[in-house]
């Protein structure tokens, strides 16, 4: 009878102890459900200023100097990316994300980005050079805008001042892998051989000087979007002497065929 008492003690100790388990991820999920609502309400809040900045640039354009202009129009990008990470961060961090696939050209999603970006090109003298053909792929054409910006962005803050910056584009199909493939490449600072597995790590900036600016999160949250959207990525460089990404894109239905 004793040994009966007690193992039903012990049950009655294990239920209270997975009713008050499960209680503490009710209200966990609720936090992080809060934090969620909170973010997407300041970033819909902050972009209202940055619109109106925008229209205020466009609008009075030929009020200014060349140079202001741009430094403006550099500023107003910089901060409409810091927002945009903020955004997808939060989003990756929610237990579910849904996503809109949609057949897309993937030249012309990456020519997008690269216009409302030209003012940040302009600014640190970097060229374009484009060998895209019109791919199309499947994918979500939000989340594949913010990683080409975060590649971009990246591109022109670590460029080699000391020599004509470029960027070289060039799409195609990788007969081995049954891919489609965009390849982004520079002639930038680079990254030591030392920081290049470790570059997609939340919070990295590496031992190179050049990156002690840096947050570490675009391209941590590259490498997640990548990872939900089944891109695959690879990285080579050379210090000094630049960097080169390439993403490899599956071959998919149009989704909204099904």
């Amino acid at each position: 009878a004793s040994i009966g008492k007690s193992h039903k003690a012990e049950v009655n100790h294990l239920a209270n102890k997975l009713r008050s388990l499960t209680d503490q991820l009710d209200e966990t999920k609720l936090q992080t459900k809060d934090y969620e609502e909170f973010i997407e309400s300041w970033v819909h809040e902050i972009k209202t200023p940055i619109s109106l900045v925008t229209l205020v640039l466009e609008n009075r354009k030929k009020e200014m100097s060349e140079l202001v202009y741009q430094r403006l129009e550099y500023a107003r990008i910089n901060i409409s990316d810091d927002v945009e990470q903020i955004l997808f961060y939060a989003r990756l961090r929610a237990s579910h994300v849904d996503y809109h696939l949609e057949k897309i050209s993937l030249s012309l999603c990456c020519e997008d980005v690269l216009f409302e970006l030209q003012a940040l090109l302009d600014e640190k003298e970097v060229k374009v050079v484009s060998q895209m053909e019109d791919i199309p792929i499947v994918s979500d054409k939000k989340a594949l805008q913010f990683i080409f910006v975060q590649i971009f962005v990246n591109v022109v803050k670590y460029s080699n001042e000391e020599i004509d910056s470029f960027i070289w584009l060039k799409t195609g199909f990788d007969s081995a892998k049954n891919r489609y493939y965009l390849r982004i490449s520079d002639n930038g600072t680079g990254v030591l051989n030392s920081d290049l597995p470790f570059i997609f790590d939340k919070g990295f900036t590496g031992d190179n000087p050049d990156r002690k600016q840096s947050t570490g999160i675009g391209l941590y949250l590259v490498k997640k979007l990548c990872d939900e959207l089944k891109i695959e990525i690879e990285v080579e460089s050379e210090y000094r002497k630049g960097f080169l990404i390439q993403f490899l894109f599956p071959i998919m239905e149009d989704a909204s065929k099904k």
